[in-house]
């Protein structure tokens, strides 16, 4: 594969990433993750950290749990460096305004998710 085939394949990852978080699918989910992937949420903290697929796994199943069903409208775009994918989202949850949120997805060579990275947090936005 060429460097933008790369890109476009990684874009693809994203996208079946975020249809799986609605579809609530953690066993797909799962299978786009490095097993030492890690999500980082720099907005929360510095150590606002979950590391490890065990640990992705068991706090994405309680969001699951947890939060009511609500809407990721994502917009996906793949960057120079074809190993990094820009999501650019609109999380819609009932009778709240939209949470607006940038994330930056670092992928390894192979096609594996290595960190979902928070870049941007609008918050709720009226």
């Amino acid at each position: 594969m060429d460097l933008e085939q790369v890109g476009t394949a990684n874009a693809r990852t994203v996208e079946r990433f975020y249809q799986s978080e609605r579809d609530r699918d953690l066993s797909l989910w799962v299978t786009f993750w490095h097993p030492d992937g890690r999500q980082t949420f720099p907005t929360l903290g510095p150590h606002a950290t979950v590391a490890g697929i065990a640990n992705l796994e068991a706090i994405t199943r309680e969001k699951f749990e947890v939060r009511p069903p609500y809407g990721i409208d994502a917009v996906v775009d793949p960057l120079a460096d074809p190993l990094k994918v820009l999501a650019r989202l609109a999380l819609d949850f009932p009778e709240q305004p939209p949470i607006h949120l940038w994330c930056l997805f670092h992928f390894d060579t192979e096609g594996l998710v290595v960190e979902v990275e928070e870049i941007f947090d609008r918050g709720t936005a009226g």
